[in-house]
């Protein structure tokens, strides 16, 4: 049994055992994104929620005014971000600012990696949310921006095992096989975390078959995701270092969803604009 078998029989275990500790998602934002897929809130409604939590209100604040959200004019209060980014916005928001705190707990050996991860991931999820509006899938933006946010959870909960291994167990393990363990579990990992979560099928089902070598064309928001994925490592916004790039136009994403060289182009440059912000952010 090779060292990379080992480590993944180990961490299955551990997670069997009920012993680790998966993450755990912010109440907040799983009430809110089950009552807006049920149509059950209003702005109004929306509002009364997430006010309960300060720390939230600022955050959504500062996201909904960013240029990847924002109008022309700033948006100063909760309910005037609600007006005028709607129900469904604000909801995919307040996922977006849950989820980057998973990743910011870190403490351990893997943090760098974690904060390398959640670049990547909200990336794919601003790239994704940009290419639906502007591809003809308008009315899915923003669940794809929270299927961009959710498809590499698995990565996320694994890093986290590893490091509680790497403390009771004393694990010395190479990048390599971090990559390789990372590589073989997370898919099925991340919808199990979905499903313990209770968020829609319609996520697991893009986390399960992300890296299938032959996709459903039909699925757009899978083909959207594996698309914009694969733009962030051109763009330097993959989550492990020397990925190896392919080129978009080869991808049969690109004919499922009757993109062009410009749709493309274009995608690209959004991308460089989210790098561009992070560098300045860790400046």
């Amino acid at each position: 049994m090779s060292h990379q078998d080992q480590l993944i029989e180990l961490v299955n275990k551990k997670i069997s055992s009920g012993e680790v500790n998966l993450p755990v998602f912010d109440d907040i934002a799983l009430q809110i994104n089950r009552e807006v897929h049920e149509n059950k809130l209003d702005a109004e409604q929306i509002c009364k929620i997430i006010e309960e939590d300060q720390v939230l209100v600022a955050d959504l604040l500062r996201m909904a005014n960013s240029s990847f959200f924002s109008g022309l004019s700033s948006v100063s209060n909760l309910r005037e971000a609600a007006v005028r980014l709607g129900v469904r916005q604000i909801a995919s928001i307040v996922f977006s600012v849950s989820q980057k705190k998973l990743y910011s707990a870190s403490k351990g050996v893997f943090k760098a990696r974690l904060t390398q991860l959640w670049h990547h991931t909200s990336a794919v999820s601003i790239g994704a949310r940009w290419l639906a509006a502007n591809a003809g899938y308008r009315n899915m933006a923003d669940e794809i921006f929270v299927a961009g946010l959710l498809h590499d959870i698995g990565k996320l909960s694994l890093l986290c095992i590893l490091e509680e291994l790497i403390v009771s167990d004393g694990l010395d393990l190479s990048d390599e096989v971090v990559d390789e363990t990372l590589s073989s579990m997370y898919c099925e990992h991340g919808a199990q975390l979905l499903t313990l979560w209770n968020l829609p099928e319609s996520y697991k089902d893009i986390v399960m078959h992300l890296d299938d070598e032959v996709v459903d064309p039909h699925n757009v928001a899978l083909c959207i995701i594996r698309l914009v994925d694969k733009a962030c490592i051109l763009e330097g916004l993959s989550d492990i270092p020397g990925e190896k790039a392919v080129e978009l136009e080869s991808m049969p994403e690109v004919e499922a969803l009757s993109l062009s060289g410009e749709d493309l182009a274009e995608l690209r440059l959004i991308l460089q604009e989210v790098r561009g912000e992070r560098q300045v952010a860790a400046a």
